[in-house]
């Protein structure tokens, strides 16, 4: 897409602020678009493709929140940033909950900070444009191998990676039984781990399909896990990113808790590495883009993952990847009868297994191996990670074709030591991105190839404690 195919609309009920904005966009190599009419920016956002929107916060009829919500729906990929006085910011901040705002500017602005955040926001939509068209290609070379499309033989037998796991079967009273006398109706098993069952359910009200995490027994009784769960879900639920799978509620029956999800097809990172066993580096650049970005939103919300790995990474049938199980990843922490490690140890760091309070770099540590294993096609530390193994290792090992400026910026990441680490997901993002335009990789994303899987036995997945 050339720049000037780049459309930015501002939306204000102000006909002098449109006018400054004017003077100041109108000469930038994109399409600059103004109405003062809420109304008429819904329907432009509707017809266009706006990479950019700037949306006043109060406006009469139609208020900047709505605007904003609208923008979403029409293009999930725009880069909004809210035009504000800043005299309701209570306001303020239920836009930037609701209608995923990327950034805010105050009023009175100055010119060149302006300019440098449009500039800014066309580049960063310019990249996840980028991002979802290499991933589109990856998810569909996955879904055709996976549907059997296409056959791959590894020395006379069919991968087993490419065979669909049979699915539990289920009998009516027993789907009647799993969460009775709600308006969910239970369809078949997704997939089950230590904290609980997952399930694609039908919702008779809504008449939509959802996705339903029944708790462990286990879990359910454990008073202090149930409290941690009912204050992180209340903050994930706020979440609204278009890589996070939202979280709608968490609800009651009997005597078993169950959260109620987006419902996703698509296939986890698990599943592609196992395909791939390694990733081109232009998919990992891009895998890492997405990620910071849904993470750093979550922690600017002040809510940590804890529990990221290839197994909570879903990549959609058209190539849109999410990151599933934020809230109930709370329960990690929370479960630690007798100082019992709980979840996936070869992905927590250090001060996680210690049980120490964890803050947004514990997630990048997580990021850090994801990233090394995409590569390698292996861990950096043994699987049976314990406090003590983690601490003698002496870091992960530096593959002979892994450029060195590549493994720094993962290593870092890895670091066992929380203060040596990138203090965020995005100082990652960006180190890793460097790194990577240094090793050869097109940032315009021109050259970048869709490499086909690999045919290759499948891994075992890291163990659950």
């Amino acid at each position: 897409m050339d720049e000037g195919e780049y459309k930015i609309l501002f939306v204000d009920d102000d006909d002098v602020v449109l006018e400054v904005a004017e003077n100041l966009l109108g000469d930038l190599p994109y399409t600059f678009m103004a109405t003062s009419s809420p109304a008429k920016a819904i329907q432009i956002l509707t017809l266009w493709e706006v990479a950019v929107l700037l949306c006043d916060l109060n406006m009469p009829e139609i208020d900047g929140i709505e605007v904003l919500a609208k923008a979403r729906e029409a293009n999930p990929d725009i880069v909004s940033i809210l035009v504000t006085g800043m005299a309701d910011q209570d306001a303020t901040i239920r836009a930037v909950n609701e209608g995923e705002i990327w950034k805010f500017i105050a009023k009175p602005w100055k010119p060149d900070e302006l300019v440098a955040l449009v500039k800014e926001g066309v580049e960063r939509y310019a990249r996840g444009r980028r991002s979802h068209t290499k991933l589109k290609i990856l998810a569909h070379n996955m879904t055709a191998r996976h549907r059997g499309k296409e056959k791959v033989r590894l020395k006379g037998k069919a991968p087993v990676m490419f065979l669909k796991k049979p699915k539990l079967q289920l009998r009516s009273r027993d789907k009647e039984e799993i969460i009775p006398g709600t308006r969910y109706k239970i369809e078949e098993v997704i997939g089950a781990g230590g904290t609980g069952t997952v399930y694609k359910a039908y919702d008779t009200l809504l008449g939509m399909p959802v996705a339903i995490k029944v708790l462990s027994p286990k879990l359910a009784k454990d008073k202090e896990a149930i409290t941690t769960l009912k204050e992180e879900a209340r903050i994930a639920m706020q979440l609204s990113h278009r890589h996070i799978v939202r979280l709608h509620n968490l609800q009651t029956a009997g005597t078993s808790y169950f959260l109620v999800m987006e419902y996703v097809e698509g296939q986890t990172l698990r599943q592609v590495i196992q395909a791939y066993t390694k990733l081109p580096l232009d998919s990992v650049v891009q895998i890492v883009e997405v990620c910071a970005d849904a993470l750093s939103y979550a922690h600017r919300h002040g809510i940590v993952h804890k529990d990221l790995k290839p197994e909570n990474l879903l990549l959609t049938e058209d190539g849109v990847l999410k990151i599933i199980d934020f809230g109930i990843a709370g329960l990690v922490n929370a479960q630690r009868a007798g100082g019992a490690i709980v979840g996936t140890p070869a992905y927590m760091s250090p001060e996680q297994i210690e049980g120490a309070a964890l803050d947004a770099r514990t997630d990048v540590f997580s990021m850090g191996v994801i990233v090394y294993e995409m590569l390698t096609g292996c861990l950096p530390f043994r699987r049976n990670v314990t406090l003590e193994g983690i601490q003698e290792a002496s870091g992960p090992a530096s593959p002979a074709d892994l450029p060195g400026a590549i493994m720094e910026a993962v290593a870092k990441a890895m670091a066992l030591s929380v203060d040596e680490r990138w203090p965020s997901v995005d100082d990652f993002s960006h180190a890793f991105l460097k790194a990577a335009v240094q090793a050869g990789y097109d940032e315009s994303g021109e050259s970048a190839e869709a490499v086909e899987p690999a045919p290759a036995p499948e891994p075992e997945s890291p163990p659950e404690a």
